[in-house]
């Protein structure tokens, strides 16, 4: 059975999800979660705020607070999984501890201290991984992020720094770029 068409659908409500945290969770990245099994929702998730619960923590903590077995299920997520202990713990161990057996991802996280560390955790321990479910529509919502994360500069500090001698702008008071009118 294919099951790409309801991936790419719950791929879809995951990125819906990811757009709520638009201006809250900068530098890091807009990531949404959605966790389902027999086609039926049991959870969904978002990262909402900048240190805050990581979109698969926030849809584990429903499941759990509520009572909801997620045993079997599987997680749909914009970008993969972090692995790695910073100011929130590793989602592949949230993942882990709760028995899910798919992960279906849409991003690999460009992040050295993840980079596919996430999804390989994931796999050494039994969990089945699908990659690049619309992919495309999973990267552009993180390419300031990307950006970010793969040249060390912010949009703005990139702009300043290489686009604005080779286009002819400069930045007024207000730290927006304007072009430069003889």
């Amino acid at each position: 059975m294919d099951d790409m068409p309801q991936y790419r659908k719950y791929m879809t409500q995951a990125l819906e999800l990811a757009h709520r945290g638009a201006g809250w969770v900068n530098p890091n990245p807009l990531v949404g979660t959605v966790v389902v099994r027999d086609g039926e929702i049991l959870a969904a998730g978002y990262h909402d705020r900048y240190r805050g619960p990581h979109a698969e923590r926030m849809a584990f903590d429903y499941a759990d607070k509520h009572g909801i077995d997620m045993h079997g299920a599987t997680v749909i997520d914009t970008l993969e999984p972090c692995c790695h202990v910073g100011s929130q713990p590793a989602c592949t161990d949230l993942i882990l501890s709760h028995g899910i057996t798919r992960v279906v991802v849409g991003s690999i996280d460009p992040n050295p201290i993840v980079a596919g560390k996430g999804l390989r955790i994931l796999e050494e321990n039994g969990v089945e991984v699908v990659y690049d479910v619309m992919r495309a529509e999973c990267d552009a919502i993180n390419r300031h992020f990307f950006h970010y994360i793969t040249t060390g500069m912010g949009v703005r500090m990139f702009f300043w720094t290489v686009m604005r001698p080779v286009q002819g702008f400069s930045c007024i008071a207000s730290g927006f770029a304007s072009p430069v009118i003889s």
